[in-house]
């Protein structure tokens, strides 16, 4: 469904991933986090993103089968990604997305924070919520909008869900700390199986947005 009512707000302070990361150095250099909520919560948080966003970086490995797929013949797209540096979540996917756009010349990776980009972040609701981080792919020519994924790998969701009904007194910092030991142990493979499972509905099926969140 091509929806272009929602596709052309304008990006306010958009950044590449390397601008993204220099970012998050200097607000870590300077005791500060992205957004109003300068909290001693969300400002540890961002130390703490610097460090796994390096750790990301160094363990990547680009699924062959999403490679494959991503080099069959279609337009150019654009990945917009929603986040903010104090994202524990956005920190395990964005060097992913960022090395898989280096490797596929025809997408172009464009990062955003999401608290001075409502008009886009309204666009991607998870339940209601303004969870990040949400991908939304481009066609870079038209605008339409083919897919959108987020904020989490669905196998890693699954099993935080089942952790919550089996310990339902779990603290924020039990919960916390096993999505961040899943994501160590998963490497990036869960959400790069998501992105195969839309990339392969969205090149054969272009006209319709596709959502997985």
């Amino acid at each position: 469904m091509n929806t272009p009512d929602i596709l052309t707000p304008e990006l306010i302070n958009p950044l590449t991933y390397q601008s993204f990361k220099k970012l998050v150095d200097t607000l870590v250099a300077e005791n500060q986090t992205t957004g109003p909520e300068q909290t001693e919560e969300r400002i540890a948080y961002t130390k703490l993103n610097q460090q796994r966003m390096k750790r990301v970086e160094k363990q990547f490995k680009i699924d062959p089968e999403l490679l494959a797929a991503l080099q069959q013949p279609r337009s150019e797209w654009h990945w917009v990604v929603l986040v903010e540096s104090w994202c524990g979540d956005g920190a395990q996917q964005i060097p992913a997305f960022a090395a898989i756009a280096e490797a596929v010349p025809t997408i172009e990776l464009t990062i955003i924070l999401r608290d001075e980009n409502p008009a886009w972040m309204d666009t991607c609701l998870t339940n209601g919520s303004r969870a990040i981080p949400k991908l939304i792919c481009l066609d870079a020519e038209t605008n339409e909008r083919l897919f959108t994924w987020g904020p989490r790998p669905l196998a890693i969701l699954e099993q935080v869900l089942r952790f919550k009904e089996k310990n339902q007194n779990a603290t924020k910092e039990e919960i916390g700390t096993l999505v961040h030991t899943l994501y160590a142990k998963d490497r990036s493979q869960s959400l790069q199986q998501d992105l195969l499972r839309l990339v392969q509905m969205a090149i054969p099926a272009k006209g319709e947005e596709q959502v997985l969140s």
